[in-house]
């Protein structure tokens, strides 16, 4: 009994830490999120090295809102969607993505130990990850799944209400948005603990849910957001 409770719990912020996923990546970022790790960075000189295999989880001298604030201060017309305390290089740092409102996008990354710019990547247009997304075979086989059966107005006012998760998304407070993706990590590791079975049945769910959020407003998805995030600070 104690087990099912407990996977219950974690379900129930499962199915807001999938809006807060899918939020993150409806901006039209998907491809260039499944390169996040695959980028060849640089030679870069942080302040705190790494040995491979070594706990980096609280050597980290900035917090991740900070890094996503340099981040922005960096580019100052471009948001911090999503960042993340990793080993670059034999250094600790933090990754940051960034997007503007032309859908362009770049990664930066911040030194963990003094807040340093240590990399900003060159720009990636629509039109460049659009050309990416037309090569790969899986991500358009994802997309075709995904809209078969719908009319070319459905698929339009879907690809529409997708951006609207992001833009609710991008309109929160940059502290909301750095507390979210650490809650939403944490979520990770219990939903990673969870059985294949467990899974099916509650991605199932999650989807229902998702499917729920998509027509609303922006501001209702903003709202969302707002009322569940202050939810968890209380």
């Amino acid at each position: 009994m104690t087990k099912r409770l407990d996977m219950n719990q974690i379900v129930s912020k499962l199915g807001a830490m999938m809006l807060i996923g899918v939020l993150i990546t409806s901006v039209g970022t998907t491809q260039v999120f499944a390169d996040w790790d695959k980028t060849v960075y640089p030679a870069i000189q942080g302040t705190i090295p790494i040995a491979d295999g070594e706990d980096y989880t609280m050597k980290n001298k900035i917090s991740l809102v900070e890094a996503m604030t340099i981040a922005e201060n960096i580019l100052p017309n471009s948001k911090a969607l999503y960042g993340k305390l990793t080993v670059v290089n034999g250094y600790l740092v933090y990754k940051v993505f960034m997007s503007n409102d032309d859908r362009e996008y770049n990664k930066i990354l911040v030194d963990a130990g003094s807040g340093d710019e240590l990399y900003v990547s060159d720009t990636i247009t629509k039109n460049s990850h659009k050309k990416r997304f037309h090569k790969d075979k899986a991500h358009n086989k994802k997309m075709k799944d995904y809209f078969k059966g719908m009319t070319p107005e459905q698929i339009t006012e879907k690809k529409k209400q997708f951006k609207e998760m992001g833009d609710a998304w991008k309109s929160i407070s940059l502290q909301d948005r750095a507390f979210m993706i650490l809650h939403f990590m944490q979520m990770k590791m219990q939903w990673d603990s969870m059985s294949d079975d467990e899974k099916t049945v509650k991605k199932a769910e999650m989807k229902k849910q998702w499917e729920e959020y998509l027509p609303m407003s922006v501001e209702e998805k903003k709202q969302k957001l707002t009322d569940y995030i202050q939810s968890l600070r209380n």
